[in-house]
């Protein structure tokens, strides 16, 4: 079988810092050698296009409803405390999202993959459906949590080993995470 490749990448030059102090340093994730962002980007483009057409005609406004198709892709990648380990996130440890659903919601099962731009990570984030076998990581069911757009993505099958590889923190990265202010 051949693998996807899975990369994480830590750029201390992309330290994101809250006007009131603090911040967090993101962690990249590339799939195939590309950002996850820019492929959710180019996946989300349609629906947010669709979405902002339909709130226009809806009487929303230009200055309401910002720059069309801004929604598409509109996250942050996750802070290391939710990519390496000990962390279980992205092996496929449930993401506790806070919302009321049903006990059986299959949002309850998923994992977190991007989060939102403003900091807070419920406010607009993406999950996915990971399973880990012995041999394998696979991504699938890809989902945004405050919408129900149709996700033509994945499944994103790794190889078990290489891809742990990654969730070990590097030495010499700056990992602090804080509150926005």
């Amino acid at each position: 079988m051949l693998f996807d490749q899975f990369e994480v990448r830590v750029d201390p030059g992309q330290f994101i810092r809250w006007p009131g102090g603090g911040g967090f340093q993101p962690v990249e994730l590339l799939v195939n050698g590309r950002g996850l962002i820019d492929i959710v980007r180019e996946v989300e483009l349609p629906h947010a296009l669709r979405e902002y057409d339909e709130r226009l005609a809806a009487g929303g406004s230009t200055a309401e409803l910002g720059k069309r198709g801004a929604l598409a892709g509109s996250y942050l990648y996750p802070n290391p405390g939710s990519v390496f380990l000990p962390s279980k996130n992205l092996l496929g440890e449930a993401y506790a999202h806070g919302f009321v659903t049903e006990p059986d919601d299959p949002l309850n099962r998923k994992s977190l993959l991007l989060q939102c731009t403003c900091g807070i990570t419920d406010c607009w984030f993406l999950l996915a459906t990971i399973i880990v076998s012995d041999d394998r990581v696979e991504w699938s069911d890809f989902c945004q949590f405050h919408r129900d757009w149709k996700y033509e993505l994945g499944p994103f099958v790794f190889e078990r080993r290489s891809y742990e590889a990654q969730l070990i923190a590097p030495d010499d990265a700056q990992l602090t995470s804080a509150s926005p202010g």
